[in-house]
């Protein structure tokens, strides 16, 4: 999902949750992050909300397959060219000596 470890999940969500909620500016890299990791959430049991999503948001799964289509649609165009250099990839391992 483009973040270091867990750690850095917990850390950069609370950062671009707080950013979205106050309307401040996000990079094509937040966007993206954001995006992939609300799919994650919304739709995974097994590491997400999955089926209690409406209890835990408050958001029917109608409405948020809505507003996800809509986003898919903006940041699609939006971050293009992201995937595949740095975001989706591993860093290159060094041989081993």
């Amino acid at each position: 999902m483009g973040f270091s470890g867990l750690d850095d999940l917990y850390a950069t969500g609370r950062r671009l949750q707080q950013a979205i909620e106050q309307r401040m500016p996000l990079t094509r890299l937040d966007w993206l992050r954001a995006l992939l990791a609300t799919e994650i959430v919304f739709a995974s049991d097994v590491v997400g909300s999955g089926h209690d999503w409406m209890f835990t948001t408050g958001i029917s799964d109608a409405d948020t397959i809505a507003r996800l289509r809509g986003l898919q649609v903006t940041l699609g165009r939006e971050t293009s060219g992201l995937i595949g250099h740095g975001f989706g990839t591993r860093p290159r391992s060094t041989p081993a000596e």
